[in-house]
């Protein structure tokens, strides 16, 4: 098993920020391969805790060491707003 420390900082920034987010929520699957692609632990490995849901989740140490991470602030800010998605609130334009 890799440790967080040499993965993590190579997770894209909207994972990172999503993982920031919801950091007690089960890991997606696509997350979970992205992080093993990156060199660290696989779906299956002990590193995750697991809960009665199936899901994976980050232990314990896991969410304080990236709570005590430097980007960690950065990305639990709320993200700017895209002034486009005005446009799509209010439906597609009708013809």
């Amino acid at each position: 098993m890799t440790e967080i420390d040499v993965w993590w900082p190579q997770l894209n920034r909207e994972i990172r920020s999503w993982v920031i987010n919801n950091i007690f929520s089960p890991l997606a699957p696509y997350t979970l391969s992205e992080i093993e692609r990156l060199g660290g632990p696989s779906a299956g490995d002990d590193f995750w805790k697991r809960e009665s849901d199936g899901g994976r989740y980050l232990p314990a140490e896991a969410r304080q060491w990236i709570i005590r991470h430097p980007d960690h602030d950065e990305l639990s800010r709320p993200q700017k707003p895209d002034p486009r998605a005005a446009y799509f609130k209010r439906s597609w334009p009708r013809r």
